[in-house]
């Protein structure tokens, strides 16, 4: 099987990093022009917003197999549903950490359980004090705490402001702050739950360092590119976590997944959470154990009970994944 990775940054390259510590009968490359495509056998699409669009265009021309990491919207992929159906490809976004480990384990949650709230708390922090880690797309970091917030409550979806239900905690014996963000996407719709809620998790004392980015016009148009490269020259240990909250009238289960990085290390945590998965995807595809056709969300994927376990247990191998009860 060939290969064609969309995308040169920290995750694209992580990706390829996984797909090689695999032992898989690949071929692995970059995307340059659309030749790569017409040539190859599996896309993955790690491109930064709106840009991920070109992985999904170039998969419908040529008809190519897509796992899709990118931070694309939602009704992106309805648009495109019956095309993807009509191209007889299979379409798998949101392939990442969360969105991706996180849905597939939801959606295995659902399936099993009478489920009555789904809590999601996602981020990365570090040890050292007032530091914060910038360890993913930077772009779509930042439009990630600028979005409105969609909830469910009660069963009706929800709007409110960026930052909104701000709370101080303790989290891996770190002082953390967390507060409701944009991130349950496809789930809203395919789970089906009656209160859902997403968390951003920080080092205390991030909403004030961005605000005040926001209040010195550092994060403009103009501004950006240099603040990006001032915030993401800092190297420091850094971890990464996520912690799903499921309720249902008789228990509440909890799963945490986590990475850590020393500054040393070829991969930062958020690297490391939010490749593994992916490159695992394609493992299962290659051996035959995901056969579907069409756009399927992990949610709807990780119903497959064998293949769950499956893909589960080989995670665990990677990273800190428990499932408590």
């Amino acid at each position: 099987m060939k290969i064609v990775i969309f995308g040169k940054g920290r995750i694209g390259k992580a990706v390829k990093y996984y797909l090689k510590k695999l032992n898989l009968d690949i071929k692995v490359g970059f995307f340059n022009t659309e030749k790569d495509v017409k040539d190859c056998d599996l896309l993955i699409s790690a491109l930064p917003g709106d840009a991920g669009e070109l992985a999904l265009e170039l998969a419908l021309k040529y008809r190519k197999n897509l796992i899709d990491i990118a931070d694309l919207d939602y009704e992106f992929y309805l648009k495109n549903k019956n095309n993807i159906r009509k191209a007889g490809i299979l379409v798998i976004p949101f392939a990442g950490f969360s969105p991706g480990l996180v849905n597939f384990i939801c959606g295995r949650e659902v399936k099993e359980n009478k489920v009555k709230e789904v809590e999601i708390s996602a981020g990365s922090l570090s040890k050292e004090k007032d530091s914060f880690p910038f360890l993913w797309c930077f772009e779509d970091l930042i439009e990630g705490h600028q979005l409105k917030v969609t909830l469910v409550k009660n069963g009706k979806k929800i709007k409110k402001p960026a930052f909104s239900d701000y709370k101080k905690q303790k989290i891996e014996k770190l002082d953390a702050e967390s507060y409701l963000a944009e991130g349950l996407g496809s789930l809203i719709d395919n789970l089906k739950v009656k209160n859902m809620t997403y968390r951003i998790i920080r080092n205390i004392g991030f909403y004030e360092f961005f605000k005040s980015l926001e209040n010195q016009s550092l994060l403009n148009e103009k501004n950006i590119e240099s603040t990006q490269r001032k915030l993401e020259s800092r190297k420091q240990d850094n971890l990464t976590i996520g912690v799903i909250k499921i309720k249902t009238d008789k228990k509440e289960i909890i799963w945490k997944m986590k990475a850590f990085s020393k500054e040393t290390e070829l991969l930062n945590s958020m690297q490391k959470i939010t490749a593994v998965f992916p490159a695992i995807l394609v493992k299962e595809i290659l051996e035959g154990n995901i056969i579907q056709k069409g756009l399927v969300f992990l949610e709807e994927l990780g119903q497959n009970k064998d293949l769950f376990k499956k893909i589960i247990s080989q995670i665990k191998k990677q990273i800190f994944l428990t499932r408590t009860i």
